[in-house]
């Protein structure tokens, strides 16, 4: 055990090494944060295993470095057994990508969807004064 007034001294440490952190793996913070978000707001209504599967499909994307480290995506829906990645780019080619996707227990379909730019902007005002 280290001594109290040793592990004062360090404490700054320890926080700055868990703010890196927090800031390298920022996409991954946000998306989970969104998630336990939704479910805390939605607790009423929670399916528990929609809720596992949406939660081992987010692990699986966490652990897999090619689509964790993607820019382009946005965010993942689970209806039941499919799976929808909402990416923000409207080209190429992330079929190969989502096989680890494919192999988590309790999907059946993954499929990828663009979303629209129209829903991701806030309604403008269109009065004049």
């Amino acid at each position: 055990m280290i001594p109290s007034f040793i592990a004062r001294r360090f404490r700054w440490i320890w926080f700055t090494g868990v703010g890196t952190a927090l800031w390298i793996n920022r996409r991954d913070v946000a998306r989970w944060g969104r998630f336990v978000g939704r479910s805390i707001s939605n607790r009423d209504q929670l399916d528990l295993h929609s809720w596992m599967t949406e939660a081992r499909v987010r692990a699986a994307i966490t652990t897999d470095p090619v689509i964790r480290c993607d820019p382009d995506l946005d965010d993942v829906v689970v209806e039941g057994s499919n799976v929808t990645i909402h990416t923000n780019s409207h080209t190429g080619d992330v079929a190969p990508h989502l096989d680890a996707l494919r192999k988590v227990k309790g999907v059946a379909k993954v499929w990828c969807a663009p979303t629209s730019l129209d829903d991701a902007l806030p309604e403008r005002n269109t009065t004049s004064v």
